[in-house]
């Protein structure tokens, strides 16, 4: 084992780890459905670099979450709940409980949205008043003919308030190229079960990145023989 210090960069499609505990019944304490999923993802990040082969003295683990975090300057339920979260998320850092030499930053320095893009650390294109490069990544659009028609509102009162989430596959994609080709060469694990995201591992993979694309529901990809080193899904970890 190495005495170096690591960093691993976790990337996240946010909504496919946290829509479970939205569609639960019970009511949560704000924060809680974010608590719930991002210890769930700390746990198999911690599985997965457990079988690493060649192991730093510690791992620095941070966290970039992709959602629907806003529609325009208004903030949706999930950011509200990430908000809740952030503001007491380890407030030092914390060691793993399967892998003692992974260390998860603390949200100070070590867990943001993903509506930021990396590269732009100048904010030269950033939005004024939100501060972000992204501030409608959830949309209420919905292209049924009945909507199109009724003009979104039913005669019976219903309303179609189909979210929609924008620009966040790209924005994984964009931020995974950058880290793969900056010098530090930190680990990439991209936590996400959209295919779309396919081409950008691949293509960190190939500009020399360290980067694995770890599903957290069963999948079956016809093109497992050539991305059999770079995807991780549910039976790997288990094995």
């Amino acid at each position: 084992m190495s005495k170096v210090t690591r960093r691993c960069f976790v990337l996240v499609d946010w909504w496919g780890q946290v829509r479970s505990e939205f569609h639960r019944a019970a009511i949560a304490a704000p924060g809680h459905r974010s608590e719930v999923a991002l210890r769930n993802v700390e746990s198999l990040v911690e599985k997965h670099l457990i079988l690493e082969r060649e192991q730093p003295g510690r791992w620095e683990i941070c966290f970039r979450l992709y959602a629907g975090w806003m529609r325009g300057g208004a903030a949706t339920q999930v950011l509200k709940d990430f908000d809740g979260l952030s503001d007491g998320y380890a407030k030092r850092r914390r060691t793993g409980f399967t892998l003692r030499t992974a260390i998860f930053l603390p949200s100070s320095i070590g867990l943001h949205r993903g509506d930021s893009l990396l590269a732009d650390d100048a904010g030269r294109r950033k939005d004024r008043k939100t501060r972000v490069h992204f501030p409608f990544t959830s949309r209420s659009e919905c292209g049924c003919p009945l909507c199109n028609h009724l003009k979104h509102i039913a005669p019976d009162g219903f309303k179609c308030d189909r979210t929609i989430e924008k620009q966040v596959d790209t924005s994984i994609v964009a931020d995974a190229i950058t880290l793969c080709i900056s010098q530090e060469k930190p680990k990439v694990i991209v936590i996400s079960n959209d295919d779309d995201i396919l081409p950008g591992i691949v293509a960190g993979d190939a500009l020399g990145g360290d980067i694995a694309l770890m599903n957290t529901v069963q999948k079956r990809h016809t093109h497992a023989s050539q991305l059999s080193d770079l995807i991780f899904g549910p039976e790997e970890l288990c094995a």
